[in-house]
């Protein structure tokens, strides 16, 4: 699952980036998305634009059109627009599967749980653009995931947690409430160890993971059993993830 798309290699969640991920064979890409002033969904992992544009501000503050004027090549190249979330699908379908990360935490500027307004676009921009492949809606506010599982029984959601919280605590809510994915940081996962993923497999969820750029980390996992790995380097990662596909 290449992070941001090939991000190693590419500005951060742009198109660029995702065709890159495309390009080394990655399986799934994956993404964030935030809400504009207007109510658009744009692909941004900060909400302060500061971080990975030329411009100042807030993502939830500004419309969509001054989104569109910031540069995200944050240097890297020529200029790059941030790509709205519906770009970013029309441009993957088919091609990859996706996996959206909603960005809606407490603390942050933008936050409205539980209203939802960005897990409710992004479930209907998924239907409008009829994405063919694999989908994970994703959040670390499960409030967000928990919205996106009413409006959408069917689409795949993944819970996220930090590696201060118990892979295993969050195992019980995942199942509990329907969710497809637990998603641990990776940490948190080695501690857990291969005895967690053979016990998420049998109650019937698959586990991901995040952010790896080691290939001997990466290779740990895969022999775990984890089920998606999600890295800034697909390059490097896709020929790991090969030689198990073959073994």
């Amino acid at each position: 699952m290449a992070h941001r798309g090939a991000s190693a290699a590419y500005p951060e969640n742009t198109l660029q980036s995702f065709e890159g991920a495309i390009e080394t064979g990655a399986d799934v890409v994956e993404l964030d998305a935030r809400l504009t002033s207007d109510d658009v969904v744009v692909v941004m992992h900060d909400g302060d634009v500061a971080v990975t544009t030329d411009g100042t501000g807030h993502v939830h503050e500004l419309t969509l059109a001054a989104v569109k004027a910031l540069d995200a090549s944050n240097g890297r190249g020529p200029r790059i627009e941030v790509p709205t979330l519906e770009e970013a699908l029309r441009a993957l379908s088919g091609r990859a599967g996706v996996n959206v990360e909603i960005k809606n935490m407490p603390g942050e500027a933008g936050f409205d749980s539980p209203k939802e307004r960005i897990a409710e676009q992004v479930v209907t921009l998924l239907d409008e653009v009829a994405f063919q492949g694999p989908v994970i809606v994703s959040s670390f506010n499960w409030l967000s995931i928990e919205r996106v599982r009413e409006l959408a029984p069917d689409l795949p959601t993944g819970f996220l947690t930090i590696g201060a919280i118990d892979p295993w605590a969050a195992l019980v809510y995942a199942k509990s409430h329907g969710h497809s994915y637990v998603l641990p940081q990776s940490p948190a996962l080695f501690e857990a160890g291969g005895e967690f993923v053979q016990e998420a497999h049998r109650e019937g969820l698959l586990v991901g993971t995040w952010t790896v750029d080691d290939p001997e980390a990466i290779a740990r996992l895969f022999e775990m059993g984890v089920d998606a790995v999600a890295t800034n380097d697909p390059g490097m990662a896709v020929p790991i993830r090969d030689r198990f596909r073959s073994a």
